[in-house]
This record gives C-alpha cells, sequence and structure tokens, in this order.
C-alpha cells in the first residue's frame, strides 16, 4: 500500500531547508561557508573573501501591489539583501536582479521599481551588472543577488557566541513589524504616527557602517540581522552557537512612536518588539571582557547600540519580564509553507511561552 507523500505544508520551510543542506558541497576548496549564515563565503583570496546572498520578493506574499510604490519597492528589494551584508561586516560591491512581470504590468510602474533600486545602489556604491527577465502568469517576482567582499579575519557569523557574552542591537526594534500591521488594516493610528511607522517597514536601511565597525573591531563573537523578528533572530544565533539568552524586557529599545501606537491600540510593545520582523538592525553578541571598549568605539563613532540581554548556559531563550519574572520562550519565524494566514503578507513572527508558564 502507498504512503502518502509529505507536503511541503507539513514539512514547513525550515524543516524543508535543513533537508536540502547535506551534500550540497561537491568542490569544497574555497568554500569558508555555505547555507546556513546570512550570506555564503568564499575565499580566501589573499586576505579577502567574497560574500554572496539572495532574497526573493513575491507579490502576495512579500508585498501587496497599492501599499507600497514602485520606488519604495526596488529601494527595499536591494535593502534586505545589504544587510545580509551588513550582518558579516562586508562591503556590498555588485548587485544582480531577475523580474518575472505580468505581461499587463504599466511600463511607468518598472520604471519607478528600476529607479528605487538605482537609488539604493547609487546610496550604498553598488553598481548593477545585470540579471535575466521572464514573463510570469501571476504577480510580480524579484530576485536580487549581492556579492560583496570582507577582511577574510574579520567575518562574523552567527556562530560565535558563548555564555557570558552581552546581547545588543544596533538601534529601535518593532517599528517595522507594527507597520506592517497598519498596512494590513489590523491596527488604527493618527495620520503622522501611521506614516512613521509605515516607512519604518516600507524604506529601511541596512546598517552597513555598523556591521563593518563592530566586524572589524575583532571584539564580537556573532552577528545577525534582524529580518524575522529579535527573538526568532536571536535564536538562530542560539542555535547555531549552541547556546541559549536571556533578554530583558525593561532594556528593549522602544521608540516613541511604536509605545503611542500600543498606548492606541491596547497592546504590549515590548511583545511587538520581540516579535516584530523587518527592523533590519544588527543583533550581535560581545564577551564582556570586549564590551566596554566596543562600546566605547561605536559612541566616538555616532552609533546607536543598546545592551539587551546575556548569553547563556543551555539551549533555552527566556525573557526577563518587567517585575523580574522569567519566561521561556520558543519564538517562532514566519513559514512561507505553513497554512494560509488572513493576509497574504507575512505576519509579525510570534512568541510562545512554554506551558509550564
Amino acid at each position: 500500500m502507498d504512503r502518502a507523500k509529505k507536503t511541503i505544508a507539513q514539512v514547513g520551510e525550515f524543516g524543508f531547508i535543513r533537508s536540502v543542506m547535506m551534500n550540497c558541497v561537491h568542490a569544497p576548496e574555497k568554500v569558508i561557508q555555505g547555507i546556513g549564515d546570512d550570506c555564503a563565503v568564499i575565499g580566501p583570496y589573499e586576505d579577502r573573501v567574497l560574500l554572496i546572498t539572495t532574497d526573493l520578493l513575491v507579490e502576495d506574499v512579500h508585498f501587496l501591489r497599492g501599499k507600497i510604490s514602485f520606488r519604495e519597492l526596488g529601494a527595499k528589494a536591494v535593502a534586505v539583501n545589504l544587510s545580509d551584508i551588513a550582518a558579516m561586516g562586508g562591503i556590498p560591491r555588485h548587485l544582480f536582479v531577475s523580474l518575472a512581470i505580468p505581461r499587463r504590468m504599466p511600463v511607468e510602474d518598472l520604471s519607478e521599481l528600476d529607479a528605487g533600486m538605482k537609488d539604493m545602489c547609487r546610496t550604498y556604491g553598488v553598481n548593477l551588472l545585470g540579471g535575466d527577465t521572464s514573463a510570469s502568469q501571476g504577480g510580480l517576482f524579484i530576485n536580487v543577488t549581492v556579492i560583496g567582499e570582507a577582511d577574510a579575519k574579520a567575518v562574523l557569523y552567527r556562530k560565535g557566541a558563548s555564555s557570558g557574552d552581552r546581547v545588543y542591537v544596533t538601534g529601535t526594534v518593532g517599528n517595522a513589524g507594527a507597520g506592517l500591521r497598519l498596512l494590513q488594516e489590523e491596527l488604527i493610528a493618527h495620520d503622522d504616527l501611521r506614516e512613521a511607522l509605515i516607512a519604518a517597514h516600507n524604506r529601511p536601511r541596512p546598517r552597513l557602517e555598523q556591521g563593518r565597525l563592530i566586524a572589524g573591531s575583532m571584539l564580537a563573537s556573532s552577528m545577525i540581522d534582524i529580518s524575522d523578528g529579535l527573538l526568532s533572530d536571536l535564536g538562530h544565533i542560539c542555535e547555531e552557537s549552541g547556546v541559549g539568552a536571556r533578554i530583558f524586557e525593561e532594556r528593549l529599545p522602544l521608540s516613541d512612536e511604536l509605545k503611542a501606537l500600543c498606548r492606541v491600540n491596547s497592546l504590549d510593545p515590548s511583545e511587538m518588539a520581540l516579535s516584530g520582523g523587518e527592523d533590519y538592525e544588527l543583533l550581535f553578541t560581545v564577551p564582556v571582557k570586549n564590551a566596554e571598549s566596543l562600546e566605547a568605539l561605536l559612541q566616538r563613532h555616532g552609533h546607536l547600540f543598546f545592551e539587551i540581554g546575556r548569553i547563556t548556559e543551555g539551549k533555552s531563550i527566556r525573557v526577563v519580564l518587567a517585575g523580574g519574572t522569567e519566561k521561556e520562550v520558543t519564538p517562532s519565524g514566519f513559514d512561507h509553507f505553513a497554512p494560509a494566514k488572513r493576509s497574504p503578507c507575512p505576519p509579525s513572527p510570534c512568541i510562545r511561552f512554554s506551558p509550564d508558564d
């Protein structure tokens, strides 16, 4: 009797990725890092390595037409890839883009998309060198690949965190996730507040200068960009490093805009900061002996940073609430193949508290 074949929905996005991670490298020379980090790392070539990253944006999955301008969409498609380069401490150099375009899509919209991409490339000195185009029978598909470089000795990976390390983030968190929920008409806000938070979602800025400074200092132990949500991405660092973490709710950097939105909608801003995705700030860990030196370096260059927690032994991630109570959490990022939700766009990842809490 034939057994029913498992579907991708049953396996899940991350289960599928884990299933294909083995037996990928057949010519290992020069392959330093493959699947499992923000970028693949290839080299070294003298004292430098290549960083390569790619991201796919799909209409009605990653964006809704009419909720973001095409110029913003083009810039964002580039920015999210540059953020991966930032998370490894690199410099972006070259970009390739492939588009699958609906036949009835206005050329004017495509021109705006192109202008947004070139705006972002110009800002960060990146060359757009080619790609591919195809017709789409569905919506618009945008695939961007960026090639960067870094000092071979200064690349920061997700792995590397150790018990006792301090956990930092480069800026406020939760604004982009709040902006998404406003776009989905789940929350209410006055016009100025709504505009500011939606801008955080639609117009991210990669922290390239901060990433190079942190990695180049040789003082940090691991780093990742916050794309899926603070807890979800911290979970990636913990998994790759074989450690746990403790995050202090009272230390989370919350913007005045996020606090105001949560007051109006009777929500907890800390929960939104922990679970909201697409902030594209950098989350990094630093051994205690190096913390003072790295803090001073960031201060000298005028960069924001916030210490929010500690790396711990074991594999659990716990949040210390304002009253001192600790809650173990299971961060869950967006899964493309999970059962359909109310909205076609990725929701903020959820925080699941342990059953015994």
